[in-house]
């Protein structure tokens, strides 16, 4: 009988599991709040009608900019660090410039997919180390 043993992390300690949820469960709702705010932009929904998307969308994304800094503090020096700066950056310009919130909103949803979804080695990538960090 082959026993199985649990998987080594490079002197890593695995987090909680219920910390895992509160960031799916944050994810998930800015996900949605920044979805609202952009099909309310699309749809000329008045500004008074999205507000409190786009206070739920503010809080939710600094929420899981904490939340990945608690966990991993060298994910700012990181390609994915970068992209959500870039990403709260576009989200910003929205909101300082209702003119461009539809494109601004826009590249903020395509730099958040492509963020998520880039390929593990370049997402770690440490710009300060020139190499793939975790």
């Amino acid at each position: 009988m082959v026993e199985s043993t649990p998987p080594v992390t490079a002197g890593r300690k695995k987090r909680p599991l219920w910390t895992r949820f509160v960031d799916i469960a944050l994810r998930a709702a800015h996900i949605l709040a920044v979805s609202v705010l952009f099909g309310g932009e699309v749809f000329k929904v008045t500004a008074s009608q999205l507000l409190p998307f786009q206070h739920l969308a503010v809080v939710t994304g600094g929420a899981l900019i904490v939340s990945e800094i608690f966990h991993r503090p060298h994910w700012l020096t990181q390609i994915r660090g970068l992209m959500v700066f870039v990403h709260a950056g576009l989200l910003g310009l929205a909101i300082a410039r209702p003119d461009l919130a539809v494109p601004c909103l826009f590249a903020a949803l395509l730099v958040g997919m492509a963020g998520s979804h880039l390929p593990k080695n370049i997402r770690h990538w440490s710009y300060t180390l020139r190499r793939p960090e975790e």
